[in-house]
């Protein structure tokens, strides 16, 4: 019956999880959660409908809004941001294209860390930036200092990454963190950090704000929408380091850069001033789902192997023990009727790897799992 319950009320849900697929299809693709908002998100967005207040939104929300971020940080990551230097976005994705489109130029080459967020490939493909492709170890998913060097050439000016790393849940360490810097220094690079996972971390783990590390090298993005699922609301913000961009951000023209409804504000500064004791209850609900998912693949799939993340609610995992081809979520879809981000959509370097999104419901996750276990045990 939960489960019944459960779909019934997932499947009145109008977003593209929901929706792309037939209904005979359960999905666990897209970065989103099935579980209700916060409470206190709730009930601001219910008071603005109240209200009917859908005019001009208010120049002094934004601002407020980034003296919430700038606090929040703060306390959960030890990192206070100027107000000043914080820049609002429609998402995260539009503030990544407009950075790279006005301090990059065709041709040039952007480093990903893969396998990657397929909509990193998609920004420098539709800009006409080079990808420079640096693999992360997947044994372990760390970064390599020294195979970050050997890839980048002359005309390498940026490092586009996320941290923490979608899709495999690292959180970067300082080594790490201090090797990227180090190489970014000698090579003169921009380095674009989405840090919009950095509230989903699971016990032990730890967020290193790239800026605490080479600051002036850096912009730095976010947004409530993975902590407190609010992707559907268009609020993000970038925290500029880098002096270039932040002229150049200056000087573009008054609309250039979008704007952000009065309900994304809004939710997003309820988010930041309210939801501390929602999302650490969802963040043990998050743990719980994945240890839920370790627990069921060691004992029912052993040949689905993947390191356990220690940020997201993301699961990378690797088919190829089960002969699961080079595009197992195909598979998947068409006779298990599941739905996995496909492998190969985060570069070649995901050839027999599907991502699972375990932020649902237990009977769900549980659902999910069966049909993973009945297609490939």
């Amino acid at each position: 019956m939960a489960l019944a319950e459960d779909l019934a009320r997932l499947r009145r849900l109008t977003g593209a999880k929901w929706t792309r697929d037939p209904e005979d299809v359960l999905p666990a693709w897209v970065a989103d959660m099935d579980l209700p908002p916060a409470p206190c998100i709730d009930a601001t967005l219910r008071d603005l409908i109240d209200r009917g207040d859908f005019g001009y939104p208010q120049r002094t929300t934004m601002p407020t809004v980034a003296e919430a971020f700038a606090e929040w940080q703060s306390r959960y990551h030890g990192w206070m941001p100027p107000v000043d230097r914080i820049v609002p976005f429609t998402d995260v994705l539009h503030g990544i294209d407009i950075v790279l489109w006005t301090n990059t130029k065709p041709g040039d080459g952007v480093v990903l860390l893969t396998p990657i967020y397929p909509p990193f490939i998609r920004a420098l493909e539709s800009s006409g930036r080079r990808l420079i492709d640096c693999p992360l170890d997947p044994d372990g998913w760390r970064l390599d200092t020294d195979v970050l060097r050997s890839v980048i050439d002359e005309r390498t000016t940026a490092i586009l990454m996320c941290n923490p790393h979608n899709p495999t849940g690292r959180a970067f360490d300082a080594e790490e963190l201090a090797g990227l810097a180090a190489v970014a220094e000698e090579h003169d690079l921009l380095v674009l950090s989405d840090e919009i996972w950095a509230d989903v971390l699971h016990p032990g783990a730890t967020h290193i704000p790239f800026a605490n590390v080479a600051n002036h090298r850096s912009v730095i993005f976010s947004a409530a929408s993975k902590a407190f699922n609010l992707a559907g609301l268009r609020c993000a913000l970038a925290a500029v380091g880098s002096d270039t961009v932040m002229a150049t951000l200056d000087g573009l023209p008054n609309h250039f850069r979008g704007a952000v409804s009065t309900p994304g504000a809004l939710a997003t500064l309820a988010a930041w001033t309210e939801g501390h004791d929602w999302l650490a209850e969802t963040q043990a609900h998050l743990t719980d789902q994945r240890d839920h998912l370790a627990g069921r693949l060691a004992a029912e799939l052993p040949g689905v192997s993947w390191q356990i993340p220690e940020a997201t609610y993301l699961a990378w995992l690797d088919f190829r023990g089960v002969d699961g081809g080079d595009e197992p979520a195909a598979r998947l879809l068409d006779q298990a009727r599941i739905a996995l981000s496909p492998g190969c959509d985060f570069t070649d370097g995901g050839r027999g790897y599907a991502r699972l999104n375990v932020a649902t419901t237990r009977p769900v996750l549980d659902a999910v799992v069966d049909r993973l276990v009945g297609e490939f045990a």
